[in-house]
């Protein structure tokens, strides 16, 4: 990639909150508007993420009520992670939206540059906490995410953060963003040119637990 890779060193049952604010653009690099706090804390069990995506007007606009569906055509804030040092081809992606719907799902990318599995993990077995909350602008949201569910707890990670922003007032509920409607933004810039994509796993941050 062509940045350096940000990297969360993560003690043991303590919040840290990331620093940088503001997420970057997809496609290059540039800073988005938008203020997106993250914090992290690492217990034995879980790997607790709690999120605050302000700036954030028709968050009222998202009509995905039903967990394990397609979120990602409207407004989400999405966790990709996986065990180990090296790029992952295979990872866990977890999105969640303002109605408190959640995707989870193990991804299959051998080429690094775009999925060509998606295996749904059943709402039911995936064992997440998460609630939602919102007010005026801003939607925030927990997640509690068993590492068992990542194979069990390990030293180092890869991950990646990702929000997607409606930037405009939508009159048709199966409305969908676009990168002219919408804001693809990542905690690390997947710099995917002309189209933003997320899925590219090279770009994923690291993440170390002390």
């Amino acid at each position: 990639m062509s940045h350096t890779l940000p990297e969360i060193v993560l003690p043991q049952n303590q919040w840290i909150t990331l620093p940088n604010k503001h997420f970057s653009f997809a496609t290059n690099g540039r800073e988005a508007s938008q203020n997106t706090v993250i914090k992290l804390k690492a217990d034995d069990e879980y790997l607790q993420v709690e999120f605050e995506c302000q700036q954030n007007p028709y968050w009222k606009q998202n009509t995905y009520q039903q967990h394990n569906t397609e979120m990602w055509n409207q407004e989400v804030f999405e966790v990709f992670i996986a065990e180990g040092s090296e790029t992952p081809v295979r990872y866990l992606e977890l999105e969640i939206n303002p109605n408190n719907a959640l995707f989870v799902g193990w991804i299959d990318n051998p080429t690094k540059e775009a999925p060509q599995n998606l295996t749904f993990v059943p709402y039911e077995k995936a064992g997440i906490k998460h609630e939602v909350k919102a007010s005026g602008e801003t939607w925030s949201g927990k997640m509690q995410i068993p590492w068992a569910l990542i194979g069990g707890k390990k030293e180092v990670y890869r991950l990646n953060f990702f929000r997607i922003v409606s930037l405009q007032s939508q009159s048709d509920s199966d409305w969908k963003c676009t990168p002219s409607n919408c804001d693809f933004t990542c905690w690390s810039a997947t710099m995917s040119g002309a189209t933003p994509r997320f899925h590219r796993p090279d770009a994923f941050g690291v993440l170390r637990l002390k």
